[in-house]
């Protein structure tokens, strides 16, 4: 029970750190959102809602999202070596 809980609360740190690198793409960079929600096989709308608050992802889109964010912008991101942990998980 406790292991699940923490892996939703890893989910949720994971989901909240996407929402501020979209910010930053959309904002800073002018990247499109429906590039990277075709990139990962979603609706736009639904990478929208994602990015307000008013939806949540799957576990294996937003661990998909991640992994795409990071090999195509991590440069743009300026990330650290952690950060890229995430492509060989």
């Amino acid at each position: 029970m406790e292991k699940e809980i923490g892996k939703y609360e890893d989910l949720e740190q994971v989901q909240q750190k996407i929402k501020e690198w979209l910010m930053v793409l959309d904002k800073v960079y002018y990247v499109k959102m429906t590039m990277i929600a075709k990139a990962i096989g979603i609706h736009a709308q639904n990478l929208h809602n994602f990015r307000k608050n008013k939806r949540g992802l799957s576990e294996e889109k937003t661990f998909l999202l991640e992994k795409y964010l990071v090999l195509k912008y991590g440069k743009l991101l300026d990330l650290e070596e952690a950060d890229y942990a995430v492509i060989f998980k």
